[in-house]
């Protein structure tokens, strides 16, 4: 009878410690990217960062992409637990044209996500349809597509408040705004402009829990048939608070 209680705990706490044993986990928060509207035969640029969720080494074995207009580099190959690592993506939309969808497919040793997929998006338009100067169709206006929150210290909730005008000779409707994580909230003004009339988009980032360089995006879709999706760049350097 003591052997047979002594089986038992011994394989509770087998099966106790393998519960516990994770492995290495890949993770990101982003995994796409949408770069909007931009001309044909432009190169453009975006960084995923990926994480090591897990309790042993990661390993970045190969990063490569569905497309030889994309080229997909990480900063590093062997993760700790907790450590982090940027893999930049460069597209090249020359002879592209129309909606444009890419994958990225990171292999690892993550018994899970052995091959992990990101993607990246971009609405690649001629340069004779981008000079087109019609005013009578809506037209949106934004004060800028990048903001700097520059240093701050872990856990600030940031503001920023981005300007939009309709300058079209129809009304403007914002149909959406998407925005690439949970730490981020919207709030617009009104989704509709009319021609000459300003709004604006109130936008917060939550930077509890982050460290570091971080980016994130909003992403603005409107009837505007030359521009319908535009997307906003939000950077921040996060240190730990004392």
């Amino acid at each position: 009878m003591k052997k047979t209680y002594l089986v038992i705990i011994a394989l509770l706490v087998t099966t106790f410690v393998n519960a516990q044993l994770v492995g290495p986990k890949i993770y990101s928060l982003e995994k796409e990217h949408d770069f909007g509207q931009i001309v044909e035969g432009s190169i453009v640029v975006h960084e995923f960062e990926v994480v090591n969720k897990g309790d042993s080494e990661l390993y970045l074995i190969k990063v490569n992409s569905s497309c030889g207009c994309t080229v997909a580099k990480p900063s590093k190959e062997k993760l700790q637990p907790n450590e982090s690592a940027k893999i930049k993506v460069t597209f090249n939309s020359k002879s592209r044209s129309g909606r444009q969808k890419k994958y990225i497919n990171v292999f690892t040793n993550d018994k899970e996500n052995t091959r992990y997929r990101l993607a990246i998006f971009a609405n690649v338009v001629s340069k004779e349809n981008i000079n087109k100067n019609r005013d009578d169709v809506p037209k949106i206006s934004i004060d800028e597509n990048q903001h700097n929150f520059g240093t701050v210290e872990e856990g600030k909730v940031l503001t920023f408040n981005l300007g939009i005008k309709s300058v079209g000779k129809a009304t403007l409707e914002i149909t959406d705004v998407q925005k690439s994580c949970g730490c981020t909230a919207v709030l617009l003004s009104k989704d509709k402009l009319e021609p000459g009339e300003n709004g604006n988009i109130k936008i917060e980032l939550d930077t509890k829990g982050m460290r570091g360089h971080k980016t994130r995006t909003i992403a603005i879709s409107s009837n505007d048939p030359y521009n319908p999706r535009m997307v906003i760049t939000l950077f921040v350097d996060v240190i730990s608070s004392k």
